[in-house]
């Protein structure tokens, strides 16, 4: 029993790692926020990757219902042009002290909610194909979920403290913009 929880909470922390993820948490991080703030905001990005997953999982696996089925258009495009949209944002921003408000936690919370909209589909699918118990595949979509908000919370440390260096780096601060843009470039052509 210990296995099926720990293996999707494993799993969740690597899905993290994502680079559309780590850009998405990124772009809307600022420099001037205590790391408290950071992890708390990568933790509020994890909750919104969740909802989909645990909402769409269930219904998948006590319904067999699908609801993503036959979207007339590619998740991970959308995905793409809110990175494209945050990349322009933090170039924007660069020059001005940002301090972090709720409209930031109100962001994360949608971007994550795109972004597990987006990975929904591979999550839920790649695991219902198991036979397994209905609750089996139901902690299975908790675990993933924790694992994940775990992770990002980590991620939104480690980026917090990145961005506290890039603050007193003036010359690359527009890296990781431009990063987060070019990534969103990319996906909008791979996924049309």
């Amino acid at each position: 029993m210990i296995k099926s929880i720990l293996f999707p909470v494993f799993l969740g922390l690597l899905h993290c790692f994502e680079a559309d993820h780590v850009l998405a948490v990124a772009s809307v991080s600022n420099a001037d926020s205590k790391l408290k703030l950071h992890f708390l905001k990568g933790v509020t990005w994890g909750i919104g990757h969740s909802i989909p997953i645990i909402l769409i999982g269930c219904t998948f696996v006590l319904f067999e219902i699908f609801l993503l089925k036959k979207l007339p258009f590619s998740l991970e495009a959308i995905v793409g042009i809110v990175l494209i949209a945050a990349g322009i944002y933090k170039l924007a921003t660069y020059s001005k002290t940002d301090k972090i408000t709720e409209n930031h936690f109100k962001a994360m919370l949608l971007i994550g909610l795109l972004h597990g909209l987006a990975g929904s589909a591979g999550v839920i699918l790649a695991h219902s194909t198991t036979e397994v118990s209905i609750t089996k595949q139901l902690l299975y979509f908790l675990a993933f979920s924790l694992g994940s908000i775990i992770g990002m919370g980590i991620i939104g440390l480690f980026i917090g403290k990145v961005e506290g260096w890039f603050k007193y780096i003036k010359k690359i601060q527009w890296l990781l913009p431009i990063i987060t843009i070019g990534y969103g470039m990319f996906m909008i052509y791979k996924y049309t």
